[in-house]
Protein backbone atom coordinates (compact mmCIF):
# COMPACT_ATOMS: atom_id res chain seq x y z
CA UNK A 1 0.00 0.00 0.00
CA UNK A 2 1.47 3.41 -0.95
CA UNK A 3 2.68 5.59 2.27
CA UNK A 4 0.94 8.50 -0.03
CA UNK A 5 0.28 10.02 -3.89
CA UNK A 6 2.55 12.80 -4.34
CA UNK A 7 2.73 15.21 -7.72
CA UNK A 8 6.34 16.05 -8.82
CA UNK A 9 6.72 19.32 -10.94
CA UNK A 10 10.13 20.46 -12.48
CA UNK A 11 11.38 21.31 -15.94
CA UNK A 12 14.23 19.37 -14.82
CA UNK A 13 14.71 16.25 -15.67
CA UNK A 14 17.56 15.37 -13.29
CA UNK A 15 15.14 16.22 -10.61
CA UNK A 16 11.86 14.69 -11.25
CA UNK A 17 14.29 11.20 -12.00
CA UNK A 18 15.63 11.90 -8.08
CA UNK A 19 12.24 12.61 -6.28
CA UNK A 20 11.33 9.97 -8.51
CA UNK A 21 12.89 7.50 -7.96
CA UNK A 22 13.69 8.41 -3.93
CA UNK A 23 10.21 8.30 -3.20
CA UNK A 24 8.91 5.40 -5.06
CA UNK A 25 11.95 3.13 -3.41
CA UNK A 26 10.19 4.43 0.15
CA UNK A 27 6.65 3.15 -1.11
CA UNK A 28 4.90 6.50 -2.31
CA UNK A 29 3.24 6.61 -5.98
CA UNK A 30 4.95 9.66 -7.49
CA UNK A 31 3.41 11.28 -10.69
CA UNK A 32 5.55 13.23 -12.67
CA UNK A 33 4.84 16.88 -14.72
CA UNK A 34 7.58 18.67 -16.54
CA UNK A 35 6.08 21.72 -16.90
CA UNK A 36 2.84 24.28 -15.17
CA UNK A 37 0.58 23.72 -17.77
CA UNK A 38 0.74 19.35 -17.61
CA UNK A 39 0.91 20.19 -13.38
CA UNK A 40 -2.69 21.52 -14.25
CA UNK A 41 -3.50 19.08 -16.17
CA UNK A 42 -2.88 16.29 -13.77
CA UNK A 43 -4.28 17.72 -10.80
CA UNK A 44 -7.58 18.40 -13.14
CA UNK A 45 -8.10 14.24 -13.53
CA UNK A 46 -6.64 12.97 -10.00
CA UNK A 47 -5.91 14.00 -6.70
CA UNK A 48 -3.42 14.11 -4.57
CA UNK A 49 -1.55 13.90 -0.74
CA UNK A 50 1.05 16.66 -1.86
CA UNK A 51 2.38 18.61 -4.40
CA UNK A 52 6.14 19.53 -5.25
CA UNK A 53 6.55 21.92 -7.67
CA UNK A 54 9.19 24.25 -8.90
CA UNK A 55 9.13 27.59 -8.84
CA UNK A 56 10.84 28.84 -12.14
CA UNK A 57 9.28 26.98 -15.35
CA UNK A 58 8.90 27.69 -19.01
CA UNK A 59 5.18 28.97 -19.40
CA UNK A 60 3.14 28.53 -16.13
CA UNK A 61 5.63 28.90 -13.20
CA UNK A 62 5.18 27.31 -9.50
CA UNK A 63 3.09 30.38 -8.05
CA UNK A 64 0.55 30.03 -10.60
CA UNK A 65 0.33 26.35 -10.67
CA UNK A 66 0.32 26.38 -6.52
CA UNK A 67 -2.68 29.34 -6.98
CA UNK A 68 -4.66 27.10 -9.58
CA UNK A 69 -3.85 23.87 -7.37
CA UNK A 70 -5.95 25.66 -4.21
CA UNK A 71 -8.48 26.86 -6.65
CA UNK A 72 -9.01 23.13 -8.11
CA UNK A 73 -8.25 21.22 -4.80
CA UNK A 74 -7.84 23.76 -1.72
CA UNK A 75 -6.67 20.97 1.05
CA UNK A 76 -3.47 19.83 -1.43
CA UNK A 77 -0.23 21.20 0.17
CA UNK A 78 1.93 22.64 -2.08
CA UNK A 79 5.86 22.68 -1.50
CA UNK A 80 7.46 25.44 -3.46
CA UNK A 81 10.77 24.55 -4.65
CA UNK A 82 13.63 26.89 -6.17
CA UNK A 83 16.88 27.60 -7.27
CA UNK A 84 16.14 31.01 -7.31
CA UNK A 85 14.83 31.87 -3.76
CA UNK A 86 13.82 35.74 -3.37
CA UNK A 87 11.75 37.78 -0.55
CA UNK A 88 9.40 38.37 -2.72
CA UNK A 89 9.28 34.83 -4.09
CA UNK A 90 8.50 33.33 -0.59
CA UNK A 91 6.16 36.51 0.12
CA UNK A 92 4.13 35.37 -3.09
CA UNK A 93 4.10 31.68 -2.21
CA UNK A 94 2.61 32.78 1.42
CA UNK A 95 0.33 34.26 -0.17
CA UNK A 96 -1.15 31.04 -2.79
CA UNK A 97 -0.92 29.33 0.50
CA UNK A 98 1.84 26.69 0.04
CA UNK A 99 2.58 24.60 2.59
CA UNK A 100 6.69 24.79 2.42
CA UNK A 101 9.04 27.24 -0.13
CA UNK A 102 12.43 24.87 -0.04
CA UNK A 103 15.72 26.30 -1.60
CA UNK A 104 17.72 24.25 -4.16
CA UNK A 105 19.94 22.19 -3.54
CA UNK A 106 18.17 20.57 -0.99
CA UNK A 107 18.94 17.19 0.97
CA UNK A 108 16.51 14.81 0.96
CA UNK A 109 15.97 13.50 4.00
CA UNK A 110 14.53 17.33 5.00
CA UNK A 111 12.16 17.26 1.76
CA UNK A 112 11.22 13.81 3.08
CA UNK A 113 10.58 15.02 6.21
CA UNK A 114 8.75 17.75 5.24
CA UNK A 115 6.63 15.38 2.59
CA UNK A 116 5.59 13.25 5.49
CA UNK A 117 4.93 15.71 7.81
CA UNK A 118 3.01 17.20 4.82
CA UNK A 119 1.20 14.11 4.02
CA UNK A 120 0.13 13.27 7.41
CA UNK A 121 -1.62 16.71 8.29
CA UNK A 122 -3.84 16.51 4.97
CA UNK A 123 -4.37 13.03 6.16
CA UNK A 124 -5.60 14.25 9.45
CA UNK A 125 -7.44 16.95 8.25
CA UNK A 126 -9.27 14.64 5.42
CA UNK A 127 -10.16 12.38 8.65
CA UNK A 128 -11.57 15.60 10.40
CA UNK A 129 -13.78 16.58 7.45
CA UNK A 130 -15.43 13.04 7.47
CA UNK A 131 -15.77 12.49 11.52
CA UNK A 132 -17.32 16.30 11.48
CA UNK A 133 -19.95 15.77 8.84
CA UNK A 134 -20.49 11.80 10.38
CA UNK A 135 -20.87 14.28 14.04
CA UNK A 136 -23.32 16.60 11.86
CA UNK A 137 -25.54 13.63 10.46
CA UNK A 138 -25.61 12.20 14.00
CA UNK A 139 -26.90 15.03 15.27
CA UNK A 140 -29.70 15.85 12.66
CA UNK A 141 -30.99 11.95 13.34
CA UNK A 142 -31.24 12.67 17.33
CA UNK A 143 -32.85 15.57 16.52
CA UNK A 144 -35.26 14.06 14.07
CA UNK A 145 -35.58 11.31 16.58
CA UNK A 146 -36.25 13.85 19.28
CA UNK A 147 -39.02 15.17 17.51
CA UNK A 148 -40.71 11.63 16.42
CA UNK A 149 -40.70 11.16 20.11
CA UNK A 150 -42.62 14.32 20.94
CA UNK A 151 -45.40 14.31 18.48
Amino acid sequence: MSKGKILVVDDELFIRDLLFDFFKANGYEVILGEDGGRALDLIETESFDVALVDLKMPGVDGIEVARRIHQIDPEVPIILMTGYPSFESAVNALRQGVYDYVIKPFKIPYLKAIVERAINEHKLQRQNAQLFDKLRKTEEQLERLKKERYV
